[in-house]
Formats: structure tokens, sequence, C-alpha cells
């Protein structure tokens, strides 16, 4: 007797569960961003790309670098432009709130035990003790951005120009931005012609 296999059933996923799942996840990542929303990129990636397979890490890492480059908080500025992507403005506002509310309510903490904290030994150094994890986070979030582009010429170039105007020049962060933006559509461009030029020749 042969017994035939039924195939699953394709369960869709409405647009208000997928916000539910991105202000979890925000909640989750942000409770522990002691330094900003770049601390909690590498959380976010890893849940928001492999584990709930919600987006590309392709498309995961254009936000990243869209968020940093508009005015405005980093992570809110990730979560809204996610959150849209995902599940439409409700998965957009569901994002934000997972950003905001640990946010608010540390703050609020912080603001009724303001004259005890700075007098704490045990606070000063945790501070401390975050402050030096917080730069190894930022730095993994960088090496896995570069690793993602690494066969990418143009982006390695970007790379090292982001990194060493700043320190090797007095233009700021936000001018490095404007300049290494404006590359990008002039190469984009020039790579367009150059294709379409290639083209004509072979017809």
């Amino acid at each position: 007797m042969t017994t035939t296999s039924v195939p699953e059933a394709h369960v869709s996923v409405s647009k208000y569960q997928k916000g539910f799942l991105l202000l979890r996840i925000y909640l989750k990542a942000m409770v522990f961003a002691f330094t900003g929303g770049m601390a909690a990129m590498p959380q976010l990636m890893y849940d928001i790309t492999q584990k709930h397979k919600l987006l590309t890490e392709d498309e995961y890492t254009e936000i990243i670098a869209l968020s940093n480059s508009l005015p405005g908080i980093i992570g809110v500025n990730n979560s809204y432009f996610t959150g849209k992507r995902i599940a439409g403005n409700f998965g957009a506002a569901m994002a934000i709130a997972g950003t905001v509310l640990p946010a608010f309510f540390s703050m609020l903490i912080v603001a009724i035990l303001f004259r005890q904290l700075p007098e704490s030994r045990i606070m000063r150094g945790a501070i401390n003790g975050i402050r030096a994890v917080s730069i190894a986070v930022l730095a993994q979030t960088g090496v896995n951005i570069i690793l993602r582009n690494k066969a990418d010429h143009f982006s390695r170039v970007m790379i090292v120009a982001a990194l060493l105007i700043p320190l090797l020049t007095p233009i700021g962060a936000f001018y490095t931005i404007l300049l290494c933006g404006a590359c990008g559509i002039l190469y984009l461009r020039f790579r367009d012609r150059s294709a379409s030029s290639d083209r004509k020749k072979e017809a």
C-alpha cells in the first residue's frame, strides 16, 4: 500500500503579524543598545535577515547605509525604513515603537535616579565596561559591511575614503557622506553610459 505525501499548506503571514514581530525584534535589540542604534545593528541584522528572513542581507545593508546618511536618530531611521518595507505603515509604527520605548523608559529611570547615579561606583563601573564593549560592537558592524562588499571595488574605495577623509582632513562626517554619495551617483551614471555604449557597439 503506497502512501502519498500531502504537500504542506502555505501559511501566509499578514502585515499585522509581521508588525508585531518587528515590535518584538526591535524591543529585544534596543533594550541592550546602550550606545545608540548602531550598537543594535548586528542583532537586528541577524534577527531580520537570518532568523526570521524578513529581508535579505543586501536589502538590510542598504537600509543601514540610508539610515546613517539621513538626518535624525539612526535607530528611528532604521526602524522606519525596515518596518515600511516589510509591513507598510503599520510595520513602520511597530518598529519605531520598539526602538523608542526602551530609550523612553530608561531615560525616565535615569531622571528619577539622576542624583544617585553619578555617585554609584557600580554604575560608573558598568558605564566603563559598556563603553569598551560598544567599540567592539560598532567595529563588528563595520567589518560585516566590508566583508559583504569585498567583491565590489568601488565600495572598497569608498570605505577607505570614508575612513581616511575625517581622520586626515578637517572635513567632518556629514560632508564626507555627501561627498561619497556624489561619487556614487557619478560612478553609476558613468557605468550605465559605458554599458549602453558597449551594447550599441555589439549591435
